[in-house]
C-alpha cells in the first residue's frame, strides 16, 4: 500500500463522536462465550486462546474508526490500549519490564532503524532516527502486557530498531525491537551474552506496523521496495492458513442475505500455486459486503485475500479478476446434504458420560441455563427424537439457541449437532415433524428444577 493510499485511508476513518461512544461501548462489553467446533477455523493475531469471534470481527472492523485519524501526518497515535501506569512513568528497577529500563535509558542511546525482509535481506538503513517518536507511539499501548515466547510468530517482513548505547551510563547494555507485519513484537535486552526478551501481539497489527513503517521511513522508493508482493511471503501465508483449516471445509458467506454455505476445500496445493500465479499488492482491510469464502484464510469475490485480522492483499490487476473466480470455483465445491439419517445415528448423537445437568443457552437474551434431569427420562427423550425423520444438513443450519445434553447440541428448530462434532449435522426431514418435536423437547425441558442462571 502506498504512502498516499495509506493516508487517504487513515482520513476515510473519521467518524462522530457519538459512533466512536457506541463503539467503545459495544467492545468493552462483557464477552459471550459461543461454542467452538473442533473442525472451527480460528485466527491467528490475537492474544487469547479462546475467541468470541462476533466481538473480534467488531475491534477488526471498527478499529480504525474508534481511534479516528486526526488531521496532518500519515500517522496516528492509535488508541485502543490506552496509557498505564507503565508507560506514563520511569521505571529503573533491576526487575523493570525490558520496555521500561530501554525508556527510563533513552536519552544514552542513539536508534537506527532497518527495513528487513527474508528473501533481501535489509532494504534500507537508517542511523540516529528520532526515537522519541518511537516512545511517544508506544506509550499509547499497554507494554506491560505480553505474551508467552511459544505464542509469538515472526513473519517474513520486519522493521527493525536498534538501540546502541552513547555514553557510560548505557553501561554495556544494548536493546533491540523487531515488529513483523502481523503485529507481533519482540523486544531484546541484551548484557553481554545474556539476553532478556519480551513478546507483544497487536490486535491490529498491519495498522501498528504501517503507523511505524511511514512514521520512521521517509525514502518513497526504500517503502515501495519493501511493500512488494513476494511468492515466498505469498506461500508462507497461504501455507500457515490452510493449518487453520485441517478438515477441508469450507464456508461461503452470502453477504446481501447474511447467511453462509457450508462448501468442501479440494486440490489445496493446486489452489495454493494458482492464487500465487496472480499478481498480488498490500492493501487496507477490505470490504465486509462482499460474497466471500472461508477455508483457513478469507478469499473475497472482489479480489482480496485477508490473513488474520488486518494482513490483507489484492489483485493487482483488475484484469485477473474473472479468472481468480474461475479458479475458487474450481477447487471450492458446495455440499450436497439430505441423505436419510437411521434411529442409530440420533441415539449415537450423544456422548456417553456420567452427567444429571442439561445447558440451555439462548441467543436472544445472551442467557445461559442450567436444569437437573434423571437418566431415565433422558432415555426417553432420546428415543423420542430418534423416532422422528431426519436427513443430513450444513452446521450452518444450526442456530444459537439449543439445548446441550452430554455434549450434544439440539437447536431449538429441530436440528442435531452431534457430540462428534466431525460428525453430519442432522436436521428434521418433514417441516410438519416441528411442532411433535417442540412437544418432545418442552417435555423434557418441563420438570428440570433450575440450578443456576447467568
Amino acid at each position: 500500500m502506498k504512502r498516499d493510499e495509506y493516508n487517504n485511508f487513515l482520513r476515510k476513518v473519521k467518524c462522530s463522536d457519538d459512533f466512536r461512544s457506541r463503539m467503545q461501548e459495544k467492545l468493552s462489553a462483557p464477552t459471550i462465550e459461543v461454542h467452538e467446533y473442533e473442525e472451527s477455523v480460528s485466527g491467528t493475531d490475537v492474544i487469547t486462546s479462546r475467541h468470541n469471534w462476533g466481538r473480534i470481527a467488531a475491534m477488526a472492523a471498527a478499529f480504525a474508526l474508534v481511534c479516528g485519524a486526526v488531521g496532518g501526518g500519515a500517522y496516528q497515535l492509535a488508541r485502543y490500549n490506552f496509557k498505564t501506569e507503565e508507560s506514563t512513568n520511569i521505571n529503573t528497577d533491576e526487575k523493570a519490564s525490558v520496555y521500561s529500563k530501554l525508556k527510563a535509558n533513552k536519552d544514552s542511546y542513539n536508534a537506527e532503524i532497518k527495513l528487513w525482509e527474508d528473501l533481501s535481506g535489509d532494504i534500507y538503513s537508517k542511523s540516529d532516527i528520532d526515537k522519541d517518536k518511537i516512545f511517544e507511539y508506544l506509550d499509547h499501548f499497554d507494554m506491560s502486557k505480553g505474551i508467552e515466547a511459544d505464542d509469538f510468530t515472526s513473519t517474513l517482513r520486519g522493521i527493525k530498531i536498534f538501540f546502541n548505547g552513547t555514553d557510560s551510563k548505557a553501561k554495556g547494555v544494548t536493546y533491540s525491537f523487531e515488529l513483523f507485519d502481523n503485529g507481533e513484537l519482540r523486544l531484546t535486552e541484551k548484557v553481554k551474552s545474556e539476553e532478556r526478551v519480551s513478546y507483544h501481539s497487536y490486535i491490529d497489527g498491519q495498522r501498528v506496523f504501517n503507523d511505524i513503517l511511514y512514521m520512521l521511513v521517509d525514502d518513497e522508493e526504500a517503502i515501495a521496495e519493501f511493500e512488494k508482493v513476494t511468492n515466498k511471503e505469498l506461500e508462507n501465508e497461504i501455507s500457515n492458513g490452510f493449518k487453520n483449516n485441517p478438515y477441508d471445509k469450507a464456508y461461503y458467506y452470502i453477504a446481501d442475505e447474511n447467511r453462509q454455505e457450508e462448501y468442501t476445500l479440494t486440490g489445496r496445493e493446486d489452489l495454493a500455486y494458482e492464487l500465487m500465479d496472480f499478481e498480488w499488492e498490500r492493501a487496507s482491510i477490505r470490504s465486509g459486503d462482499v460474497n466471500s469464502y472461508s477455508i483457513g484464510f478469507v478469499v473475497a469475490e472482489d479480489g482480496y485475500m485477508q490473513f488474520g485480522i488486518g494482513r490483507t492483499y489484492k489483485l493487482k490487476n483488475d484484469s485477473d479478476l474473472e479468472a481468480y473466480n474461475a479458479v475458487l470455483k474450481k477447487y471450492l465445491i458446495k455440499k450436497e446434504f439430505g441423505e436419510a439419517v437411521s434411529e442409530e445415528d440420533i441415539r449415537n448423537a450423544f456422548k456417553d458420560m456420567p452427567e444429571d445437568k442439561a445447558q440451555f443457552f439462548d441467543e436472544s437474551e445472551f442467557k445461559n441455563t442450567f436444569y437437573k434431569y434423571n437418566e431415565s427420562d433422558f432415555e426417553n427423550f432420546k428415543e423420542k427424537l430418534s423416532s422422528l425423520e431426519w436427513e443430513t444438513c450444513s452446521k450452518v443450519e444450526h442456530s444459537m439457541t439449543d439445548l446441550t445434553v452430554k455434549d450434544c447440541l439440539i437447536d431449538c428448530e429441530g436440528v442435531i449437532i452431534p457430540a462428534n462434532r466431525s460428525n453430519l449435522c442432522y436436521k428434521l426431514k418433514n417441516e410438519s415433524d416441528k411442532a411433535e418435536f417442540r412437544s418432545i423437547f418442552d417435555e423434557f425441558m418441563d420438570g428440570f428444577e433450575e440450578t443456576e442462571s447467568e
